[in-house]
C-alpha cells in the first residue's frame, strides 16, 4: 500500500489556490447568496423569469368580541341552557355541557355522557393540584380520543360546577377567561 505524502501534490495547484486565497480583496463586501435570477459567472443564460404577482395584502386577524352573557331568567334550567347556547354560539366548539363537580350532567349539547361522566373524578383529582400554591386549577384542558375538552370551574356554597367544551383545539386563555365569568354570571343568585 502507498501512503500518499505532500510530494504527491501538484505544485502548480497548490500555487494557484494560494494565489485565490491571499488575493487582495475589493473593499466591497462580497455577496454570498447571489439574487434569484441572476446569472452565474459560466452559467448558461436562461430565460428571464415571469414577474411575480403581487403579494396578497396581509390579512390581520380580526378578534371577534364576545359580548357578556346575561341572565335574565330566574329559573336554573333556563339559565344553564342559556349558558350553553351562548358558549356554542361564540366559543369554537362542537359540544358544551355544565356538570357538577360529582360529573352530573345539568346541560348540555352536543357531547356524549361518557365525555361528562369525566368530569367529576377530573374535578376530584384536582382538589391535590389546588393545595400547591400559586397554582390555578380551577380551567384547564384534556384529550379526549381526537377531540380536546376544556374546562373552567366555579366554587359555590353549593359545591363545584364545570362549564366545558369539545372541540378540534384547547381554548385560549382569553376564552377561558370569558367562559369562567359567565359561568359565575349563570351561578349568582341560583
Amino acid at each position: 500500500m502507498t501512503v500518499r505524502s505532500v510530494s504527491w501534490t501538484d505544485a502548480q495547484r497548490v500555487t494557484s489556490l494560494l494565489a485565490r486565497v491571499t488575493a487582495t480583496r475589493s473593499r466591497e463586501p462580497a455577496t454570498l447568496v447571489t439574487a434569484m435570477g441572476a446569472a452565474r459567472a459560466g452559467a448558461p443564460a436562461k430565460a428571464a423569469p415571469a414577474p411575480a404577482k403581487a403579494a396578497p395584502k396581509e390579512v390581520k386577524e380580526v378578534v371577534k368580541e364576545v359580548p357578556r352573557l346575561v341572565q335574565t331568567s330566574d329559573n336554573p334550567a333556563d339559565r344553564l341552557d342559556a349558558l350553553v347556547a351562548w358558549t356554542l354560539d361564540h366559543h369554537p366548539c362542537v359540544g358544551a355541557f355544565v356538570a357538577d363537580d360529582n360529573g352530573l350532567t345539568l346541560a348540555a349539547h352536543g357531547i356524549s355522557e361518557a365525555h361528562v361522566s369525566l368530569v367529576g373524578p377530573l374535578l376530584s383529582a384536582l382538589v391535590g393540584v389546588r393545595s400547591i400554591p400559586g397554582v390555578d386549577a380551577t380551567a384547564g384542558a384534556l384529550w379526549l380520543g381526537a377531540q380536546m375538552m376544556s374546562w373552567v370551574e366555579a366554587r359555590t356554597a353549593r359545591g363545584g360546577f364545570c362549564l366545558g367544551t369539545v372541540g378540534d383545539e384547547a381554548l385560549s386563555t382569553r376564552s377561558f377567561e370569558q367562559l369562567k365569568e359567565a359561568l359565575a354570571t349563570t351561578l349568582r343568585g341560583l
